[in-house]
């Protein structure tokens, strides 16, 4: 980003100072499961904490389709929600907001709101030839207690970024003692694992037919010729007996023993990641035939969680961004950064819908050109000709009428009574109708 103002170039760093010092390790990847999950937990919390197994154990589980799903969805529910930097008196600071659509920048609001689901970002950034630039520091590579990043992952030395000339273009998203919302999610991607690959163990097993050969128990070069034959038939199972053996296979005719249970599994698995990212289940893994009747609620839930997360990124970018951006040389002095109000936008059938609403309940004058621009739909060429055909119509109908009758004095009509059958009921509302209908 291009500025006018001279940067400090002795606490402004133009290729990042942590970046240049640490040593980035590699995830290790290996299989998990619940035993690993809290001894990485228990080291987290030691009173001399690593989170490098933790860490380890989160990128693995960030392997999973519907856990990342579910953390765009919430992080998109902030992000795409503009961002606009507007002076003391109302204005907008265009030099800002044009450096806000920025690629880095919009990288940053993503990885910055990641502390909820890490319990830490620490941010570095950085004014590279005068334009804006960021690095997050490795997770495994803080110490969130000291304050510190760390030039080796298990090691102790490093840089204070709490303390200056550090905390002049570094800044500390979350608290130090937080672990993370992937923390609680760990156990669920491991169940769900586990039961996938049941689950693809009972089909291989199940769903494949068996094959099963009969040789004479005294001929093993028969044997050895059938187990050739077998392997080199495909991947089947199968069983090569003596004749005289008897073979058995018992079904599990139960629902706890057929692939209906590792659906269950994976659907509670998923759920429950659902309710523990966003609160709620219905806007993300609604089940098909499943009644609706608590989507407004849900949505309200997601709404009200996005609405709180949109307001902490307000107060990270404004107390603990801005000062850092001011070091980097942006003009932000008497600023602020704000989400812009975006109208709301409804659909052709919605405005249709709205359109025929305030007409027929409210009878409110409509501009037709106005309706048309609006929903899209084609203005016909004989416009002027069918509304003066209309309107003769609606004169000789008129004309044609003969004058209303007086009312007659209604007589007051029984109302139903609450201990009245349900039959004499209907009956009488019945009546009314069609009494209605012939005084009309």
């Amino acid at each position: 980003m291009e500025t006018n103002v001279n940067v400090q170039r002795n606490l402004v760093p133009d290729k990042g100072v942590v970046i240049q010092n640490i040593t980035v390790r590699p995830v290790v990847r290996q299989s998990q499961d619940i035993e690993k999950w809290r001894n990485a937990l228990k080291q987290a919390e030691m009173i001399n904490p690593s989170r490098v197994s933790l860490y380890d154990l989160y990128e693995e589980i960030l392997l999973d389709a519907v856990l990342t799903s579910l953390m765009e969805k919430r992080i998109l529910g902030v992000t795409k929600h503009n961002l606009i930097c507007i002076r003391e008196n109302g204005e907008e600071n265009e030099v800002v907001n044009k450096s806000l659509k920025l690629r880095a920048f919009r990288e940053m609001r993503k990885e910055i709101l990641k502390y909820k689901f890490f319990g830490i970002s620490v941010i570095e950034a950085m004014n590279q030839n005068k334009v804006f630039s960021y690095y997050s520091v490795p997770r495994k590579n803080i110490k969130p207690k000291e304050g510190r990043i760390v030039y080796e992952q298990y090691g102790h030395d490093g840089i204070d970024y709490r303390l200056p000339p550090y905390n002049k273009f570094v800044f500390e998203v979350g608290r130090w003692d937080d672990l993370g919302l992937l923390l609680k999610a760990a156990p669920y991607v491991i169940y769900k694992r586990g039961g996938f690959g049941d689950w693809a163990h009972f089909a291989e097993i199940f769903g494949m037919p068996f094959r099963e050969a009969r040789y004479d128990g005294y001929n093993p070069t028969v044997r050895a010729q059938l187990e050739q034959a077998l392997e080199q038939a495909g991947s089947a199972g199968y069983a090569i007996l003596p004749k005289e053996a008897e073979l058995t296979f018992h079904e599990a005719k139960s629902t706890q023993g057929s692939s209906d249970l590792y659906n269950m599994l994976r659907q509670a698995c998923n759920e429950e990641l659902a309710i523990l990212i966003l609160g709620q289940t219905e806007t993300t893994t609604k089940t098909a035939g499943k009644l609706g009747g608590n989507d407004d609620t849900h949505e309200a839930t997601e709404d009200a969680i996005n609405l709180a997360d949109r307001e902490d990124e307000l107060a990270i970018l404004n107390e603990q961004v801005l000062p850092i951006l001011k070091n980097l040389g942006w003009p932000v002095d008497g600023c602020l950064f704000i989400h812009k109000v975006e109208d709301e936008k409804l659909t052709t059938a919605q405005k249709v819908e709205m359109y025929i609403k305030l007409k027929k309940e409210y009878g409110l004058p409509m501009d037709d050109d106005f309706v048309y621009n609006e929903t899209g739909i084609p203005k016909p060429a004989d416009y002027e000709a069918q509304i003066q055909k209309r309107e003769e119509a609606a004169n000789a109908m008129q004309q044609n009428n003969q004058p209303s009758k007086p009312d007659k004095e209604k007589k007051p009509k029984p109302k139903p009574d609450g201990n009245m059958r349900f039959v004499d009921r209907f009956k009488m509302a019945w009546a009314d109708f069609f009494e209605e209908a012939h005084e009309s």
